[in-house]
């Protein structure tokens, strides 16, 4: 086979073609290894690849295989990891130069389920410091690149793992999500991410940001990617107090369903009437008229207490975040880098126990309403983001002609309500824009614990868009 032709190829893909043999396991780290070796430089998806461990699970992949014992669609499949989670006998930095030589003794929870499974760990994708925003830098290891444009950032705080997934450096990535770090950074990189429900899959072993919030995620190639790779990491984890014992869904069944039938909702005041640039909006227009026209029923929702999100978010994560990093802040604030420390400095001022408790009893009566919008509808649509990657050397978003700060003032009112109300939320790539190529993405957000539905709107929007699914980015 191409080695060109197997870099782009997804789990779905991979599974089918090591099963029949025409790919060994073997073969596909092998190839994922030279690749991340020649571009790994140029994007920085990676800051650890543990190629001579993932030979070994490799070739033991190959023989269980070759023996009839493949235990299912994960079995020999490659994967990065957001280096906040824990992996056994390899370093977990979590970004900082503090956790710079540790080494965990034991797996978090997801990435044990996902050696049960037979994925294979192939390295530690980069991540803004401690997961603590929406950017690509790292002053400790570097800044990753979008592979669209190098110029570019991938967004964060998932960097790296977008970065290597977009690139072809590996088909699946971890990621996690507090307010939309796995879904930035995928919409910014053209790819697909998944936040899943609060509580779906297990945060043991996840260096905490906002636990209330946080959650682990696939970031791959297709919503059917999407689907096997959250089959494999998913289960209660008696351990996390934010796991949740619910039945596990096939993630994978309603797929080929289509959206017929299917009704969809639109909801301009769930984003508080956030600017778009209009180019993304355009997209966006163009994306609700296809599951229109696949027979999906279109209505607009009200929805008028959108400007509440802010408040609540910043009581609730800077309260959570800082009890965290306090004891860490007060050894080693030096070690912390700029951003970080500022944002610490930022939630000490205003952590208040009595504003967590308010902002906490408001965010269920918030959350409430929201959840009441699923009454009418299956799924709710909206951009993932208002602008495309902005460059890395000034770090401006450009929206309507007006140039902004990229910060958490955009990308919060698209992606963190739903790491509030706990719904789980994809998205996945709709078009390009036509002056730079980058990519602009469309996010589909479901009712909690239905990951399914939300993967089929995703699937039959793809099936029906493949041009853009086909378009790869030139390195």
């Amino acid at each position: 086979m191409d080695s060109h032709e197997l870099h782009w190829l997804g789990i779905y893909e991979l599974s089918r073609r090591i099963g029949t043999g025409e790919l060994s396991p073997l073969d596909v780290v092998d190839a994922l290894i030279e690749r991340i070796e020649a571009l790994n430089p140029k994007i920085l998806g990676f800051i650890e690849v543990t190629a001579e461990a993932a030979r070994v699970e490799a070739i033991k992949a190959e023989e269980e295989i070759a023996a009839g014992r493949k235990k299912g669609p994960l079995h020999g499949i490659p994967y990065g990891v957001k280096d906040i989670i824990d992996t056994a006998g390899v370093r977990t930095t979590r970004g900082s130069s503090v956790f710079m030589n540790r080494v965990p003794d034991e797996d978090a929870g997801c990435i044990d389920r996902l050696r049960e499974a037979g994925a294979i760990l192939i390295g530690k994708c980069l991540t803004q410091e401690f997961a603590s925003g929406p950017l690509s830098h790292n002053p400790h290891f570097g800044t990753a690149r979008n592979p669209w444009d190098l110029s570019r950032i991938t967004g964060g705080s998932s960097t790296g793992s977008a970065a290597s997934v977009s690139a072809g450096l590996c088909p699946a990535a971890l990621g996690t999500d507090t307010g939309g770090s796995i879904r930035a950074p995928s919409a910014l990189c053209g790819i697909v991410g998944l936040k899943p429900t609060n509580g779906r899959v297990s945060l043991l072993g996840v260096c905490p940001n906002s636990m209330s919030y946080d959650q682990a995620g696939p970031m791959v190639r297709s919503a059917r990617d999407a689907a096997l790779f959250l089959q494999g990491m998913v289960g209660y984890e008696p351990r996390d107090p934010y796991s949740r014992e619910v039945p596990i869904s096939d993630f994978s069944e309603r797929l080929n369903r289509g959206v017929r039938g299917m009704r969809v909702g639109l909801c301009p005041g769930l984003t508080n009437h956030a600017e778009v640039d209009a180019e993304v909006q355009q997209a966006f227009e163009r994306a609700v008229e296809v599951f229109r026209s696949f027979g999906a029923e279109v209505k607009t929702l009200e929805f008028t207490e959108g400007d509440r999100f802010a408040s609540i978010h910043q009581a609730v994560i800077g309260a959570e975040f800082i009890e965290f990093h306090r004891p860490i802040f007060e050894k080693y604030s030096d070690s912390y880098a700029d951003y970080t420390r500022m944002r610490i400095e930022e939630c000490m001022k205003h952590a208040d126990l009595d504003r967590y408790i308010r902002a906490q009893r408001e965010r269920e009566v918030l959350s409430r309403n929201v959840l009441k919008l699923f009454h009418e509808v299956d799924v709710i649509l909206t951009p993932a983001l208002p602008c495309i990657a902005p460059k890395a050397d000034n770090l401006k978003a450009t929206i309507n002609g007006k140039e902004v700060d990229y910060s958490l003032d955009q990308t919060m009112p698209f992606l963190t309500p739903q790491n509030m109300t706990g719904c789980p939320s994809l998205v996945v790539p709709m078009g390009f824009s036509a002056k730079d190529g980058m990519s602009v993405s469309l996010q589909i957000i479901g009712r909690r614990w239905e990951e399914a539905e939300v993967l089929r709107a995703g699937h039959a929007y793809e099936e029906a868009t493949p041009e853009i699914r086909a378009r790869r980015p030139v390195l």
